[in-house]
């Protein structure tokens, strides 16, 4: 290995470090009490080596929310491909609503705190509400793609899919939200709640196009 490889192995193991570091302290204080000099001194670092590699907060937490993006992603499409035997509508968006309840329950309050904020530079990349919210978040895209193969939504046109979906990922959200927050409940009580929402979202997603 030649010393401009190793330097930049040393550089991305460093940028790696912060950032792990950057999304624990998320997770306890929230992205507002997030801040380079709280990074560096968990780190035990002066706050001019966080420079370095980074311009500032903006930039750790642009960074934060694209690997947290990427592997929330990678999750659901893993999770979610269905078997030969579940090719109907119903069965891909129940397969597709439990991968992303299963998902984002299991990254925690970090997931919450990203999802919360209401900071432009955050929501630049977390929102999904806004009209054409399909062409950017491939979360609302996928949901869209499912909801068009349900036969009485085959002739809307894109823009009540997109309304749709972004209902149907909206209330997911909200129980992910109390699922977290109640975390003490019983784990059957948990799966009730879960099939419950998947159920009523399947027969919402039957009757969008009556």
């Amino acid at each position: 290995m030649g010393k401009a490889e190793r330097q930049e192995q040393e550089r991305e193991a460093m940028r790696n470090l912060i950032l792990t570091t950057a999304g624990e302290l998320l997770a306890e204080k929230g992205i507002r009490q997030l801040s380079i000099r709280r990074i560096a001194e968990r780190m035990e670092y002066s706050a001019g080596i966080i420079y370095h590699y980074f311009q500032g907060k903006e930039e750790i937490v642009e960074q934060l929310l694209q690997r947290g993006y990427r592997e929330l992603m990678g999750g659901l499409i893993a999770g979610s491909e269905a078997s030969p035997d579940e090719t109907s509508p119903e069965e891909c968006l129940r397969r597709t609503l439990r991968q992303f309840i299963k998902v984002t329950t299991a990254e925690g309050s970090q997931y919450r705190s990203m999802m919360l904020n209401d900071s432009p530079s955050v929501l630049s990349h977390t929102g999904v509400l806004h009209q054409g919210a399909a062409l950017e978040r491939s979360g609302i895209a996928g949901l869209c793609d499912t909801l068009r193969k349900f036969s009485g939504m085959v002739s809307c046109e894109q823009r009540e899919l997109e309304l749709t979906a972004q209902i149907i990922w909206s209330a997911a959200f909200g129980l992910i939200m109390r699922l977290m927050v109640e975390g003490n409940l019983p784990d059957e009580q948990k799966e009730a709640l879960i099939n419950r929402h998947i159920e009523a979202m399947v027969h919402i997603a039957q009757g969008s196009g009556d």
